[in-house]
């Protein structure tokens, strides 16, 4: 009953906000897009303050602005209210409007977040928008990023840590993290033994895959960090209070379904465990986001002190995944092929762009480790990198990734493979090619001098 009494309670002070629920059913592009916008305000202004005072990590929000267009029109909005503003001036900072990128950047000298809302806002998210218990997805991202950009400035980083997969990829450390997510759900839904039972997968995976718990350290407390933060403001945005019984049972909603899934890649588990740790310490009164800050993990944190309690796997749950990571291996080897047969290939060109050329948001599927070689191969890349005179897209793309001493500095480059016809050199001294996964515009790069194959990308 108090469930619903709150819920119809959110239901009333939404709609009183400005018709926002009512102005998101209208078939008209702009007005729809006006109510979109007021949604995003108003969470903004209902949760960037509390946040910035729910704990001394989330103090930046007290100061981070929200900057979202449609590439026709341009918002701004803070911990203070918002407005729309120039959309010239926007534009002349070169940002994607594309639904969901993202960006970090300045504006009028204080710290800010870009989203892109996209030409039309999708259906499906105008739909969701009908629960006045909703709150907008670009809010959300723009949390999640703000954390990174900004809470995570000062962070200290664990050397050696990375965000890749063994290839070939085994099912036992994901059935392992898995399991400990299942358990952490059911600590959460009162499980007494729920703690213990994850402690025991936890326990088994650090001292059986202690090569990946050092791989994912930071992974766990970024991702880890920064989706508990954006639970927190999805709370704070309806106006509910930490710690009440409004709050939990939203809580527990809210991290349902990361027992429904079944996580086929570390990194992606990182989001569940770091979620369902931090909600489980908030509870026990612990202040753990300075502790992550300094280098601990949520996880770690919650079940280092926990004794672990025997338990089978859930064998059905075992050969799911394993049937799933075989396919996924089949999968790589398919997007690794063509790829490896370029990088190996002798006549063909490296190019090395260096990750500072990156501009805006970026999408990525997973990041190998081959025993073969000293680069990680990074499949499903989506990524913009704008040159001085040119630019590179790539589209879903299979390439390298190295931080090394080349093309006369030190830098993380991202390594594209072209085979011997695809590095012709145009009559004006430049570089032209398309194919699916690329497109390149670009000055004819500079041979490396610590690598024949290798070519410096001129940024």
């Amino acid at each position: 009953m108090m469930i619903a009494r709150m819920f119809g309670v959110l239901l009333l002070v939404v709609l009183a906000a400005g018709g926002t629920a009512v102005s998101a059913a209208v078939p008209n592009a702009q007005a729809g897009t006006d109510a979109y916008v007021r949604r995003m305000t108003e969470a903004t202004l209902a949760a960037w303050p509390a946040l910035a005072e729910f704990n001394e990590v989330t103090r930046v929000f007290a100061d981070v602005q929200l900057l979202t267009s449609n590439g026709q029109r341009a918002w701004l909005m803070n911990a203070h209210g918002g407005r729309e503003i120039d959309m010239a001036a926007v534009s002349a900072m070169g940002p994607s409007y594309e639904y969901k990128s993202f960006d970090k950047l300045r504006w009028q000298g204080r710290p800010a977040v870009f989203v892109g809302m996209g030409e039309v806002l999708p259906k499906d998210e105008m739909q969701r928008l009908k629960d006045p218990l909703a709150v907008p997805e670009l809010f959300s991202l723009a949390t999640h990023e703000a954390f990174h950009f900004y809470a995570e400035a000062d962070w200290t980083h664990h050397p050696g840590a990375e965000r890749s997969i063994r290839y070939p990829a085994i099912a036992e450390p994901r059935l392992y993290r898995n399991q400990m997510i299942r358990h952490l759900l059911a600590a959460v839904q009162g499980d007494a033994d729920g703690m213990e039972r994850a402690s025991y997968w936890y326990h088994r995976w650090l001292s059986e895959h202690a090569d990946e718990s050092t791989r994912t350290r930071n992974t766990d407390r970024s991702e880890g960090g920064a989706r508990y933060v954006e639970l927190i403001a999805q709370l704070l945005a309806l106006g509910l209070k930490p710690g009440t019984v409004e709050w939990q049972a939203l809580m527990l909603e809210k991290l349902r379904p990361s027992s429904q899934t079944e996580y086929l890649a570390a990194d992606h588990e990182s989001y569940a465990l770091g979620a369902l740790a931090g909600h489980l310490l908030d509870r026990r009164g612990v202040n753990w986001l300075p502790r992550v800050a300094r280098g601990e993990i949520p996880v770690s944190i919650l079940l280092d002190s926990i004794s672990p309690l025997e338990n089978p796997p859930d064998e059905s749950l075992e050969r799911r995944l394993q049937a799933a990571i075989a396919e996924a291996n089949r999968q790589a080897a398919q997007a690794f092929e063509p790829f490896l047969h370029r990088f190996n290939d002798p006549t063909g060109k490296r190019l090395l762009v260096p990750q500072g050329a990156m501009q805006g948001s970026f999408g990525l599927g997973n990041t190998y480790r081959i025993a073969a070689l000293p680069e990680k191969i990074e499949t499903g890349v989506v990524a913009r990198f704008a040159l001085s005179d040119g630019r590179i897209d790539l589209r879903a793309a299979t390439v390298a990734s190295r931080v090394k001493e080349d093309c006369g500095r030190e830098d993380l480059y991202w390594i594209l493979a072209l085979t011997e016809a695809e590095s012709k050199e145009t009559a004006e001294g430049r570089l032209r090619f398309e194919r699916d996964d690329l497109q390149l515009d670009i000055p004819y790069p500079l041979k490396s001098s610590q690598d024949p194959r290798s070519w410096c990308v001129q940024a």
